[in-house]
Order: C-alpha cells, then structure tokens, then sequence
C-alpha cells in the first residue's frame, strides 16, 4: 500500500484486491448503488469487503478488497483510517477502448483486458508471468493465446485516479436527481408569475386554479411513479433469489468432475467459495495442467478454469466457473 500524495488518501497495492464487471442494465439508476452494495457482499472472499466502483454505461467494473489488510501496518500495528481508500490500478495509466496490456505495479504486476471501454478483465502476479500464465490469463478473459508476453508498461503513480469514461452520465445524473429538477422549476415558475401578476385578481384566481390542476395531476403521476417503482423492486427481488440458485449440485459436480479427471487421482480438499465457484486439489502423479483445463472447459460446465501445481507434493489445485447445464430443448437442437 502506497500513500497517494497528500497524506489523506492512500492508493491500495493491486496484490491485495479482488476484481469483477457487473451488468446492471436491467437495474434502474436509482437502484444501482444498492444493487452494487448485494451484489459485492455475495461475491467477495473477504469478510470484511470495501469496494469501489466505475461505471461505464451500464456495466460496473468493480474493485474489492479487505479493509482489516489494508490497515494491517509492521509489527501486527493497526495504520489510521485513510480517509479513502483506492485501487492502485486506478493510478496506473489510463482506460483503453480495446486490447490487452501488463502493467507494472509497486508490487508485483497486473494483467488487464478492455473491450468497449471496460476492463473485463484482470490478473496480480507477484512478477513478470511467463508465456503460459499470460495465455492462461487471455483464454480467461475470451481472447485466443498469444505467441510471445507484451512489453511491460511502465506507468508513474498519478496523483489523481482516472476515471471511466461514463456514456450514460447525463441520464443516470437526471436519473438520481430528476424529481428535485421538477421541484425546483415548478418552484421557479411560480415566483416569477407571483411577480408579475401582483395586483391582478382575476390573473390570480386563473392561476390558483392552475396549482390545483397541477397539483392534482402531480398526484396521479406520483401513483404511477410508485407502482413502477414497486414493480421494478420485486422484479430485482426475484432476479436476486434466481441469481443465488447455485448452478449444479454437489452429487451432479462430483460425477461431472470425475468423469474428466483422467488416470489416478484421488481428492484432498473440495471447496465451494461461492454458489458459483469450485476449488478443489487432487492428488495427481504428472498432473497436466493444461489438459485438465482443456477437458473441463471442453464439458460446457465449466468456464475461467485455471489448474496450477500445488504446494503440496505430487497435488494440482484446480478453480473454475460452474455454468448451468443446457435445457432440454437447446440440447436437441
């Protein structure tokens, strides 16, 4: 962790984050924060999870990190509260529409990938990775595998964080502060004929009967306003519950897992992180990486698969994405 330059801010050292790109096109602007606030306590691994966020149009990249390891200083000492704590990335060059790039950090170095703005992806190593690690970071984010490592890109610590371009900032702005808008300019409305229909009675009781009529149909647009509003929340509601279904069963994930392990292995740790996340280590003699890999991301099952040698002799731990099996009507076609 690095301090960012006035002595209140501190920049947070990638090694230590969590990363993620949220959809929220179905979520109102209103409701997004919220909806960020759910979605970051579901997905991540830290107990004590603080976050930020960039939005690009509809879509949140998201960083997360735990706020008790941030503070950890020499010693087992706890460090001040910053008054607000960064992403380092944020502080390392700048957004890119498209490409893929490794960026050198003040601890160790990080992968990114951008599509249309957003980073869709990103990886920490301690140092620079080698060939494998890199392909293995570029099918993870959809890309197909390179023949050789990019140049490292070597940015200073800025003093002020970029941030995301954000394509829908006028209506998500008018979206948070529309109602107070509408307020404000009735407000302004009738001062100004207040001040120039003093003295006219006649103008007065025309213009007493247009509050009424304003009023009234305020009245009837504010009930369709919170029926709307109540529609949209049980409709959130209902994509959260949807959204915690976990994608497979512990029966059907061990079949699964046990028909694409191929020769002698035999478990030693299964973990579920999340609903949606395996980790496993096995006790493999010449385990093949990349060929487990290959096999579990060829089942449709499994996606973001990585498989990497374990600390443990002669064990591969292996991580993955469970997906949903087909329907049975996409199966026959």
């Amino acid at each position: 962790m690095a301090d960012g330059g006035n002595g209140q801010e501190w920049v947070l050292a990638r090694g230590f984050c969590a990363y993620t790109v949220l959809d929220g096109s179905a979520v109102p602007p209103r409701k997004r924060r919220g909806f960020v606030d759910m979605a970051v306590s579901r997905w991540s691994p830290f107990a004590d999870a603080q976050s930020h966020v960039e939005w690009v149009g509809d879509r949140a990249m998201v960083w997360a990190w735990s706020k008790a390891r941030v503070l950890a200083g020499p010693d087992d000492t706890s460090l001040p509260p910053p008054r607000r704590v960064w992403p380092e990335s944020l502080f390392r060059g700048q957004p890119r529409v498209e490409g893929e790039e490794l960026v050198g950090l003040d601890e160790g170095v990080e992968a990114r990938a951008w599509r249309d703005g957003v980073m869709t992806a990103s990886r920490w190593w301690p140092e620079m990775p080698d060939l494998p690690e890199w392909n293995e970071f570029r099918r993870g984010a959809g890309l197909p595998p390179a023949s050789a490592l990019p140049v490292q890109g070597a940015y200073p610590l800025d003093e002020r964080a970029w941030a995301a371009q954000k394509a829908a900032g006028l209506g998500e702005a008018f979206g948070h502060y529309r109602d107070y808008m509408a307020m404000a300019a009735v407000g302004i409305a009738a001062a100004v004929l207040a001040a120039l229909l003093v003295g006219v009675l006649a103008l007065k009781v025309s213009n007493w009967q247009l509050d009424q009529d304003i009023a009234e149909r305020e009245q009837a647009l504010e009930k369709i306003i919170d029926a709307r509003d109540r529609a949209q929340q049980g409709q959130a509601a209902i994509e959260a519950r949807l959204a915690l279904r976990p994608p497979a069963g512990q029966v059907e994930l061990f079949s699964l897992v046990s028909g694409l392990m191929r020769g002698n292995w035999q478990l030693v740790e299964w973990k579920m992180t999340d609903a949606q996340t395996l980790e496993m280590t096995a006790k493999m003699l010449n385990a093949d990486p990349s060929a487990i890999v290959s096999a579990w991301e060829a089942s449709k099952r499994f996606t973001e698969v990585t498989a990497e040698i374990g600390k443990q002799p002669e064990t591969v731990v292996v991580k993955a994405r469970i997906l949903r099996a087909p329907a049975s009507g996409s199966a026959r076609k």
